[in-house]
């Protein structure tokens, strides 16, 4: 991937922003010169676009909500009077842009996985002219005005027009933490330099990444209950079919895996034991197979594998996660066909590179797929934890009004399971990706 990731990045970037930009100037342009008489007419001079009037006030401007993109990689702040449009993801990369048509302006902020060490002094040989360039293919006559590297951030300016006059500037800041790279770029009409400063200067270094899940796919969507701050990370393919803030969310896998999280006020589990009998409560004559102590940044609790088979007989087999929050029990509760499955002793895959492993002669294909298979849920199951707060955007919230978890009687052990339904959840969707100086 690398530079190839990162020229694709820019090139999608490019016809993102030339779009928005067309839409924004000559759109308009065309509908308020359209007429309706067939009389000729002495040709006229067309009159040269205007650019919007400079914010003169920054202070309506805020930072304070964040956008925690779908993937559930990352956070950036999202100011005021730009708005999401289409968020994207592939293999490595998480990508955001924000529009702001009043401004004219484009946001566009990505996160990459480096794949391998890398250092501030190595930005400049993996963002190199051609690459950022092609970005501009869409543009008239594209150039790149300045390059410099300051307190590890490199910094590169763009001058760029559009077919109608217009002149855009813009400015791409990347940095890097030694494993990801981190870039935001803002495009604005040449008379809005001091926007694009104000929005960088409030942007470069304000992206907050989500490092523990650096070993699952970067394209992977996330649930997020914004009530509870419980995020659980899945297949792009999985659809979450029920859910509302504060209130449990289930999740359909593609081979009819069903997931449930939720949190239930009050309780805990105290110990291995305790977390058996949770699981067994919950589900009357199902097997325990292991349980595992789990601890996911601040927060400790048990993983219970367990089995069992439905009213048909059809064996299952399935993954709880139970964390003791601080005033909850938070449940992540996955089952799947199959008997005597343990996700408890599945091996994960490490965030580190490492060299592809050997088939090993005489593995059956069924076999590795089903391998392959108990990892991903495996590792979904890994994802299960509880954010900090955060305080999202307008963007980033449900549609759904909040409600509040609901009450239930405090038990440390066992207890039967809340029932609550929940509207619909829109599915996480991708989106472009971002580069641009000024």
């Amino acid at each position: 991937m690398n530079k190839n990731s990162s020229r694709r990045a820019s090139i999608i970037l490019g016809v993102f922003m030339f779009v928005v930009l067309i839409a924004g100037t000559i759109i308009p342009l065309i509908t308020r010169n359209q007429t309706t008489t067939t009389q000729t007419v002495d040709p006229t001079t067309v009159p040269t676009p205007t650019y919007p009037p400079v914010i003169a006030d920054y202070s309506g401007i805020s930072f304070d909500k964040v956008y925690l993109h779908p993937t559930g990689m990352y956070t950036i702040p999202e100011p005021t009077g730009w708005q999401v449009s289409a968020p994207t993801s592939n293999a490595g990369i998480a990508q955001v842009n924000m529009i702001n048509q009043t401004q004219l302006s484009v946001i566009d902020a990505y996160v990459q996985d480096a794949e391998g060490p890398i250092s501030p002094e190595d930005l400049d040989a993996r963002f190199t002219a051609e690459t950022i360039l092609a970005t501009w293919s869409n543009f008239r006559d594209p150039i790149e005005t300045n390059r410099s590297f300051e307190n590890d951030i490199l910094t590169i300016d763009f001058r760029v027009g559009l077919a109608n006059g217009q002149t855009y500037v813009a400015r791409q800041n990347v940095w890097t933490d030694g494993e990801w790279i981190y870039v935001v770029r803002v495009v604005v009409p040449e008379n809005a330099t001091e926007t694009l400063r104000f929005l960088l200067t409030n942007l470069t270094g304000k992206i907050t990444p989500f490092k523990q899940f650096a070993a699952e796919p970067f394209n992977w969507n996330a649930y997020y209950d914004n009530v509870t701050s419980a995020i659980i990370r899945y297949p792009q393919a999985w659809t979450v079919t029920d859910s509302a803030p504060g209130r449990p969310a289930s999740i359909t896998g593609t081979n009819g895996e069903a997931l449930r999280v939720e949190a239930r006020a009050g309780q805990s589990v105290a110990d291995e034991a305790a977390a058996s009998a949770w699981l067994e409560a919950e589900r009357p004559g199902a097997t325990v197979l292991s349980v595992a102590p789990v601890t996911r940044g601040d927060v400790s609790g048990f993983s219970v594998a367990y089995t069992y088979n439905d009213v048909e007989g059809a064996a299952f087999s399935g993954l709880a996660v139970l964390l003791n929050g601080a005033n909850a029990l938070y449940i992540a509760n996955l089952h799947f066909s199959g008997a005597d499955v343990d996700l408890n002793t599945v091996a994960l895959p490490s965030a580190e590179p490492t060299a592809e492993a050997t088939e090993l002669p005489g593995l059956l294909a069924e076999d590795t797929a089903a391998a392959d298979q108990n990892q991903t849920l495996a590792q979904v199951m890994a994802s299960f934890q509880i954010l900090p707060a955060l305080d999202l955007s307008a963007s980033s919230l449900p549609e759904a009004t909040p409600t509040a978890i609901p009450t239930i009687a405090p038990t440390v052990e066992t207890t039967a399971e809340a029932t609550a339904e929940a509207t619909d959840a829109a599915p996480v969707e991708t989106t472009p990706e971002a580069t641009a100086s000024s």
